[in-house]
């Protein structure tokens, strides 16, 4: 399984079911479309998620269903960009916080060279309030990730196999480190370094 289709089963459990909020705005079809494709996002992730589930994630059947995500979430980010070419990034962006939510979750799910295009604008959001401080900080620690730069908050792990085959969670490049909790407490996340293997970038076994 590549990198990317191993990144795509890690979000599965983070997702959460969308909130229906066309009605609200000035703009109700922007709106309701916005809506379904969030809808769309967390169904297929449902579905892949039992098949996951059923079969594994090693399985030849998760390797499938895996191809097939990417495509489902290429034809959605394809969608969402013709969205915003032809409403705007803050008509699209500012119909409210489920909006500006909307348009996190189809990005994280985007293609990394589309995500760091978009980084400015995530920022952005991030400034405006309207998108949390954590969602904020895994987006640019994956950016970062991506351009084989230190992450800031620690929020990007892999696994790796250790020397004798054992394999652990292990923390990506993160800079400053002596003061890693500190930056993940201005973004609202746990402390993290208690977590790790003392003198190591490992994660404890859990019990």
């Amino acid at each position: 399984m590549t990198t990317r289709l191993l990144a795509i089963t890690m979000l599965l459990a983070a997702c959460t079911r969308p909130t229906q909020h066309a009605a609200r705005f000035a703009s109700p079809a922007l709106a309701a479309r916005l809506d379904s494709l969030s809808a769309a996002d967390w169904q297929d992730r449902q579905a892949i998620f039992a098949v996951f589930r059923q079969h594994g994630f090693k399985s030849t059947v998760a390797d499938t269903a895996n191809r097939w995500l990417l495509r489902q979430d290429a034809v959605r980010l394809a969608t969402f960009q013709q969205l915003e070419r032809h409403h705007g990034w803050p008509a699209v962006t500012q119909a409210g916080t489920e909006a500006a939510g909307t348009a996190f979750l189809l990005l994280q799910h985007a293609p990394d060279s589309v995500q760091l295009q978009y980084l400015p604008r995530v920022e952005a959001l991030y400034e405006a309030r309207r998108l949390p401080s954590a969602d904020y900080a895994t987006y640019l620690d994956r950016a970062l990730i991506n351009q084989g730069l230190p992450q800031q908050y620690g929020t990007q792990s892999a696994r790796v196999v250790r020397p004798f085959g054992e394999t652990i969670d292990s923390l990506l490049p993160t800079a400053g480190f002596d003061k890693l909790d500190e930056r993940r407490r201005t973004m609202k996340l746990e402390p993290l370094q208690r977590q790790l293997r003392p003198g190591t970038m490992y994660f404890k076994t859990k019990p």
